[in-house]
Protein backbone atom coordinates (compact mmCIF):
# COMPACT_ATOMS: atom_id res chain seq x y z
CA UNK A 1 0.00 0.00 0.00
CA UNK A 2 0.82 3.66 -0.99
CA UNK A 3 0.38 6.48 1.30
CA UNK A 4 0.53 9.83 1.11
CA UNK A 5 1.17 11.71 4.09
CA UNK A 6 0.89 15.14 4.80
CA UNK A 7 1.21 17.53 8.00
CA UNK A 8 1.05 21.29 9.14
CA UNK A 9 -0.73 22.92 5.79
CA UNK A 10 -1.72 26.20 7.87
CA UNK A 11 -4.59 27.27 5.49
CA UNK A 12 -3.04 26.84 2.15
CA UNK A 13 -5.34 25.50 -0.44
CA UNK A 14 -2.63 26.27 -3.13
CA UNK A 15 -0.11 23.62 -1.78
CA UNK A 16 -2.82 20.95 -0.30
CA UNK A 17 -4.14 20.94 -4.57
CA UNK A 18 -0.87 20.65 -5.39
CA UNK A 19 -0.11 17.88 -2.97
CA UNK A 20 -2.86 15.93 -4.32
CA UNK A 21 -1.60 16.14 -7.38
CA UNK A 22 1.50 14.63 -6.55
CA UNK A 23 -0.24 11.99 -4.61
CA UNK A 24 -2.18 10.84 -7.62
CA UNK A 25 0.79 10.99 -9.90
CA UNK A 26 2.55 8.72 -6.83
CA UNK A 27 -0.58 6.39 -7.32
CA UNK A 28 -1.25 6.80 -3.88
CA UNK A 29 -3.90 4.60 -2.32
CA UNK A 30 -4.65 6.49 0.92
CA UNK A 31 -4.08 9.73 2.04
CA UNK A 32 -3.10 10.78 6.08
CA UNK A 33 -3.79 14.20 7.56
CA UNK A 34 -1.45 14.84 10.47
CA UNK A 35 -3.11 17.82 11.61
CA UNK A 36 -2.82 21.77 11.85
CA UNK A 37 -4.89 21.96 9.00
CA UNK A 38 -5.90 25.62 10.62
CA UNK A 39 -3.29 28.01 11.70
CA UNK A 40 -2.31 31.02 9.91
CA UNK A 41 0.08 33.18 11.40
CA UNK A 42 0.46 36.22 9.51
CA UNK A 43 4.24 36.88 10.99
CA UNK A 44 5.84 33.82 9.31
CA UNK A 45 3.10 33.32 6.05
CA UNK A 46 2.87 35.23 3.07
CA UNK A 47 -0.05 33.71 1.07
CA UNK A 48 -2.64 35.62 3.02
CA UNK A 49 -4.65 36.51 -0.28
CA UNK A 50 -5.37 33.17 -1.45
CA UNK A 51 -5.45 30.97 1.90
CA UNK A 52 -8.60 29.35 2.58
CA UNK A 53 -9.52 27.04 5.68
CA UNK A 54 -12.65 25.56 4.57
CA UNK A 55 -11.32 25.00 1.11
CA UNK A 56 -8.57 23.32 2.91
CA UNK A 57 -11.08 21.18 5.16
CA UNK A 58 -13.11 20.90 2.00
CA UNK A 59 -10.45 19.12 -0.18
CA UNK A 60 -9.47 17.08 3.35
CA UNK A 61 -12.92 15.47 4.00
CA UNK A 62 -13.08 14.53 0.13
CA UNK A 63 -9.75 12.81 0.05
CA UNK A 64 -8.26 11.77 3.21
CA UNK A 65 -8.68 8.65 4.82
CA UNK A 66 -6.63 9.43 8.46
CA UNK A 67 -7.51 12.78 9.72
CA UNK A 68 -5.75 13.84 13.12
CA UNK A 69 -6.17 17.16 14.69
CA UNK A 70 -3.02 19.53 15.83
CA UNK A 71 -2.72 22.17 18.21
CA UNK A 72 -4.24 25.31 15.66
CA UNK A 73 -7.29 22.85 15.25
CA UNK A 74 -7.86 22.22 18.08
CA UNK A 75 -7.74 26.22 19.13
CA UNK A 76 -9.81 26.74 16.14
CA UNK A 77 -13.10 24.55 17.71
CA UNK A 78 -12.46 25.91 20.93
CA UNK A 79 -11.35 21.86 22.33
CA UNK A 80 -9.25 21.84 25.49
CA UNK A 81 -6.16 19.28 23.95
CA UNK A 82 -6.38 15.96 26.07
CA UNK A 83 -2.60 16.95 27.48
CA UNK A 84 -1.50 20.09 29.16
CA UNK A 85 1.41 20.01 30.73
CA UNK A 86 -0.63 21.05 33.90
CA UNK A 87 -1.96 23.73 32.84
CA UNK A 88 -5.25 24.49 33.61
CA UNK A 89 -7.17 26.49 31.49
CA UNK A 90 -8.90 29.36 33.06
CA UNK A 91 -12.74 29.72 32.11
CA UNK A 92 -13.20 31.79 28.98
CA UNK A 93 -9.65 30.87 27.55
CA UNK A 94 -10.70 30.68 23.99
CA UNK A 95 -12.47 34.76 24.11
CA UNK A 96 -9.97 36.03 25.91
CA UNK A 97 -7.33 38.75 24.11
CA UNK A 98 -4.04 37.76 23.26
CA UNK A 99 -2.28 39.67 25.78
CA UNK A 100 -4.36 38.10 28.84
CA UNK A 101 -4.19 34.66 27.36
CA UNK A 102 -0.49 34.80 26.93
CA UNK A 103 -0.09 36.50 30.77
CA UNK A 104 -2.41 33.60 31.71
CA UNK A 105 -0.34 30.59 29.73
CA UNK A 106 2.97 31.01 31.78
CA UNK A 107 4.56 29.87 28.72
CA UNK A 108 2.96 26.18 28.72
CA UNK A 109 1.09 25.95 26.08
CA UNK A 110 1.05 27.98 22.54
CA UNK A 111 -1.37 31.15 22.85
CA UNK A 112 -2.20 31.08 18.78
CA UNK A 113 -1.72 35.70 19.34
CA UNK A 114 -0.25 35.89 15.60
CA UNK A 115 -2.75 33.90 14.21
CA UNK A 116 -5.44 35.65 11.64
CA UNK A 117 -9.00 34.74 11.58
CA UNK A 118 -10.46 31.86 9.30
CA UNK A 119 -13.19 31.87 6.77
CA UNK A 120 -14.39 28.57 8.64
CA UNK A 121 -18.18 28.45 9.31
CA UNK A 122 -19.91 26.37 12.12
CA UNK A 123 -19.81 23.49 9.67
CA UNK A 124 -16.19 23.15 9.29
CA UNK A 125 -15.69 23.89 12.90
CA UNK A 126 -17.32 21.23 13.96
CA UNK A 127 -15.29 19.26 11.81
CA UNK A 128 -12.20 20.11 13.89
CA UNK A 129 -13.79 19.71 16.92
CA UNK A 130 -14.47 15.95 16.26
CA UNK A 131 -11.08 15.26 15.13
CA UNK A 132 -9.13 12.40 17.40
CA UNK A 133 -6.19 13.36 18.61
CA UNK A 134 -4.54 9.67 17.02
CA UNK A 135 -4.88 7.19 14.88
CA UNK A 136 -3.51 3.75 14.83
CA UNK A 137 -4.23 1.04 12.15
CA UNK A 138 -2.77 -1.95 10.50
CA UNK A 139 -4.33 -1.17 7.77
CA UNK A 140 -1.59 -0.86 5.68
CA UNK A 141 -0.24 -4.44 6.51
CA UNK A 142 2.12 -2.94 10.03
CA UNK A 143 0.76 -1.01 12.43
CA UNK A 144 1.16 2.43 12.39
CA UNK A 145 0.59 5.47 14.99
CA UNK A 146 -0.92 8.69 13.34
CA UNK A 147 -0.64 12.08 15.44
CA UNK A 148 0.30 15.51 14.87
CA UNK A 149 2.84 15.20 17.74
CA UNK A 150 4.11 12.97 20.39
CA UNK A 151 2.67 11.27 23.47
CA UNK A 152 1.67 12.72 26.03
CA UNK A 153 1.32 15.85 23.61
CA UNK A 154 0.05 13.72 20.77
CA UNK A 155 -1.54 17.43 19.36
CA UNK A 156 1.34 19.52 20.19
CA UNK A 157 -0.86 21.69 22.51
CA UNK A 158 1.80 22.12 25.02
CA UNK A 159 5.64 24.46 23.98
CA UNK A 160 7.63 21.04 25.01
CA UNK A 161 9.56 19.53 21.96
CA UNK A 162 11.15 16.33 22.40
CA UNK A 163 15.05 17.54 22.35
CA UNK A 164 16.96 14.20 24.01
CA UNK A 165 16.30 11.23 24.32
CA UNK A 166 15.39 10.62 27.16
CA UNK A 167 12.44 12.98 26.27
CA UNK A 168 10.78 10.32 23.94
CA UNK A 169 10.24 7.42 27.04
CA UNK A 170 6.75 8.25 27.19
CA UNK A 171 6.14 7.69 23.31
CA UNK A 172 8.00 4.65 23.50
CA UNK A 173 5.87 3.28 25.87
CA UNK A 174 2.94 4.40 24.37
CA UNK A 175 4.04 2.67 21.34
CA UNK A 176 5.08 -0.74 22.95
CA UNK A 177 1.50 -0.41 24.84
CA UNK A 178 -0.55 -0.20 22.22
CA UNK A 179 2.20 -2.56 19.81
CA UNK A 180 3.24 0.12 17.30
CA UNK A 181 5.34 -1.04 14.97
CA UNK A 182 6.05 3.23 13.24
CA UNK A 183 4.76 6.14 13.97
CA UNK A 184 4.24 9.41 12.29
CA UNK A 185 3.86 13.10 13.43
CA UNK A 186 4.65 16.26 11.89
CA UNK A 187 4.71 19.54 14.09
CA UNK A 188 8.19 20.52 14.11
CA UNK A 189 8.54 22.01 10.99
CA UNK A 190 11.78 20.88 10.57
CA UNK A 191 13.15 21.00 6.73
CA UNK A 192 14.27 17.95 7.25
CA UNK A 193 12.69 14.19 8.50
CA UNK A 194 13.69 13.56 11.90
CA UNK A 195 14.60 9.62 12.80
CA UNK A 196 14.62 8.17 16.58
CA UNK A 197 14.79 4.45 16.74
CA UNK A 198 13.60 2.23 19.70
CA UNK A 199 17.18 0.07 20.08
CA UNK A 200 19.60 2.49 19.19
CA UNK A 201 18.62 5.31 20.18
CA UNK A 202 20.94 8.40 21.42
CA UNK A 203 20.33 9.99 24.98
CA UNK A 204 21.71 13.13 23.72
CA UNK A 205 19.43 13.67 20.74
CA UNK A 206 16.13 12.97 20.58
CA UNK A 207 16.00 12.97 16.36
CA UNK A 208 18.26 12.38 13.85
CA UNK A 209 17.59 14.95 11.18
CA UNK A 210 18.37 13.61 7.57
CA UNK A 211 18.18 15.46 4.13
CA UNK A 212 17.54 12.76 1.95
CA UNK A 213 15.10 12.64 -0.29
CA UNK A 214 14.65 8.16 0.69
CA UNK A 215 14.79 5.78 3.27
CA UNK A 216 14.18 2.61 3.69
CA UNK A 217 12.59 2.22 7.24
CA UNK A 218 14.07 -1.34 8.28
CA UNK A 219 12.32 -3.87 10.74
CA UNK A 220 13.24 -1.93 13.87
CA UNK A 221 10.45 -0.05 15.78
CA UNK A 222 10.53 3.60 14.84
CA UNK A 223 9.47 7.67 15.17
CA UNK A 224 9.37 9.82 11.84
CA UNK A 225 8.46 13.28 12.08
CA UNK A 226 7.84 14.92 8.92
CA UNK A 227 8.53 18.14 6.80
CA UNK A 228 5.11 20.77 6.54
CA UNK A 229 3.64 21.16 4.01
CA UNK A 230 3.89 24.98 4.77
CA UNK A 231 7.02 25.88 6.28
CA UNK A 232 8.09 29.66 7.74
CA UNK A 233 10.93 29.44 5.38
CA UNK A 234 13.07 26.42 4.08
CA UNK A 235 11.99 23.49 2.55
CA UNK A 236 8.48 21.85 2.93
CA UNK A 237 6.79 18.11 1.88
CA UNK A 238 4.71 15.53 0.83
CA UNK A 239 5.31 12.90 1.70
CA UNK A 240 4.82 8.59 0.88
CA UNK A 241 5.23 5.64 2.81
CA UNK A 242 5.11 2.06 0.77
CA UNK A 243 4.49 -0.23 3.14
CA UNK A 244 5.36 -3.29 1.37
CA UNK A 245 8.82 -1.60 0.81
CA UNK A 246 8.82 -0.14 3.68
CA UNK A 247 10.23 2.84 2.25
CA UNK A 248 9.46 6.24 2.88
CA UNK A 249 9.65 9.20 0.09
CA UNK A 250 9.29 12.92 0.59
CA UNK A 251 9.00 15.05 -1.97
CA UNK A 252 10.34 18.81 -1.24
CA UNK A 253 8.56 21.72 -3.67
CA UNK A 254 8.81 25.48 -3.11
CA UNK A 255 6.28 27.68 -1.19
CA UNK A 256 3.23 29.05 -2.94
CA UNK A 257 2.56 32.66 -2.75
Amino acid sequence: MRIGIITDIHENVKMLQRALGIASMNKCDELVCLGDITGFDKRFYHYNYTRSASGCIKLIRENFRWIVAGNHDLFSAGRIPSWTDGFQFPDGWFGMIPADRKLKAAGKVWCYDGDAETDMGEYEIAFLGSLPEFIITAVPGISCLFSHYLFPDLTGSTTRYAVRGRHLNDHWNFMDTNEVHYSFSGHTHSHFTGFAYRNTGSFFRAFHNLPNDSFRLGKEKTIITLPPLSGEKGRTGFSVFDSELKQLSVIHFVQAD
